[in-house]
């Protein structure tokens, strides 16, 4: 789904910028 799609594409950019996808992130998208 879409929601798997975002994180194979955003998944090298998380790696790299963990301090700005934090937590708090992932509960609004998770939610």
């Amino acid at each position: 789904n879409s929601f798997c799609d975002f994180i194979e594409f955003k998944h090298d950019n998380i790696i790299m910028n963990t301090s700005q996808f934090t937590q708090s992130s992932w509960a609004r998208h998770v939610s």
